[in-house]
């Protein structure tokens, strides 16, 4: 037997001859040889077996008639060791039935002796093709296995790492609703002892200069409670669910009168704004819904219209539609002559903390919470609330409610 080193910079076929006859051998490793083919010969099964252990070859050549071991168990034999690897079976005409029976056994094809060398150059070329493809396949399911599970052990990982930083997001806002709460509390009951206190001071019938500066502290007063009225009612969560409706029979038309009555007795009527209402004639007076909830909703509206508007006026309005499901759906409007809002701002003025402009808040005050209450209120209530600029100046704030009429 022969045995040629394969270059391991060049990927090179090897290929197996086994045949006891050295003639046979001979011939056809030269015939192969210039495929450019590295081609190892052996005499018996026993001499290509050691070579099998020794190296990986890309397709084995064997006769089939042979002292000892013949071609056909052979074949068993390494296909038991190396499934895929194609074998070619020499065989005479008197062996054709032996051959196509090697074949339904797993032999790759076989060749007539005497054969014909260019046939015999194509069918060892057709299994070395054959074998380089499965070496590609493997390879590339390897690479793909690997690719997988590097790609799973990663997205663990981040997985991991998402849910530590949930967690930690989770502990810091809630961390934050508790430390919000109980400062809005702390604050609360000084601030009622200051108001208490400045309700004795108001009996005492102060006049001139003395009076003007108690009126100037409770409404500062007044403004600070809001203030920590508004932060307690944000930690509550209404959009979380966490609080109940309760239904009332509400007379509609008084508690919108109500409504704007309140804000003409704030610090803001003294800009002289008008404040209208506006009722459709086929609203019904009488509906089922949430009074307090409804009645902070359309007041912070209000209040907001107000604060942001220094000439012209505030309208109230409400009137019925129809849904696209044949439910009657309210829908109130709050519209005013003030700054409007800045393009792009129309959904992020409902988040908490935020303003349209920051000049507007330095001189208006507040923190940014009013929106973001109403918003929750709305989900509350089942409805839905938006805004809008106003052409020719001014927004307007619309809230649709479904209604329960009585």
């Amino acid at each position: 037997m022969t045995v040629q080193q394969l270059d391991n910079d060049q990927p090179v076929s090897r290929v197996l001859i086994v045949d006891d006859e050295a003639d046979v051998r001979q011939m056809v490793s030269v015939c192969l040889k210039k495929t450019g083919y590295i081609i190892n010969s052996a005499e018996n099964t026993q001499a290509a077996y050691n070579l099998l252990e020794q190296v990986p070859y890309d397709a084995i050549v064997t006769d089939v008639m042979m002292p000892g071991e013949d071609g056909i168990a052979f074949l068993g034999r390494v296909h038991e060791a190396w499934p895929e690897l194609p074998v070619i079976l020499m065989t005479g005409h008197a062996q054709l039935e032996m051959a196509v029976n090697a074949i339904k056994k797993g032999a790759f094809d076989f060749v007539y002796k005497p054969f014909d060398i260019d046939h015999l150059t194509k069918i060892v070329e057709r299994a070395v093709n054959y074998s380089k493809l499965l070496r590609m396949e493997k390879s590339y399911r390897i690479e793909l296995e690997d690719t997988v599970a590097t790609r799973t052990a990663e997205l663990k990982n981040a997985i991991v790492e998402l849910d530590y930083a949930r967690s930690a997001l989770l502990k810091a806002a809630n961390d934050k609703n508790h430390f919000m709460s109980n400062i809005s509390h702390e604050m609360r009951t000084p601030m009622n002892g200051v108001v208490g206190a400045l309700e004795l001071l108001a009996d005492e019938g102060f006049v001139g200069e003395q009076a003007e500066y108690l009126s100037m502290a409770r409404q500062s007063a007044d403004d600070m409670v809001a203030l920590i009225n508004q932060l307690l009612a944000f930690n509550q969560g209404f959009a979380a669910g966490d609080e109940a409706l309760r239904y009332d029979l509400i007379d509609l038309p008084l508690l919108m009168h109500n409504t704007l009555t309140a804000g003409q007795q704030t610090v803001y009527n003294n800009k002289g704004l008008a404040l209208n209402l506006d009722i459709a004639s086929d609203v019904p007076h009488r509906i089922w819904t949430d009074r307090e909830q409804l009645t902070r909703l359309l007041g912070i509206l209000v209040g907001n219209a107000i604060k942001f508007t220094d000439h012209g006026g505030v309208k109230l309005t409400v009137s019925r539609l129809d849904d696209e499901d044949g439910a009657s759906l309210l829908q109130f409007a709050v519209t005013d002559s003030g700054i409007g809002i800045p393009e792009g701002m129309e959904e992020r003025i409902f988040e908490p903390f935020v303003q349209g402009d920051g000049s507007y808040t330095r001189r208006h005050g507040g923190v940014g919470l009013g929106l973001a209450i109403a918003r929750q209120i709305s989900l509350l209530l089942n409805g839905s609330l938006w805004a809008e600029n106003v052409p020719g100046g001014g927004s307007s704030f619309k809230f649709n409610l479904k209604i329960i009429a009585p």
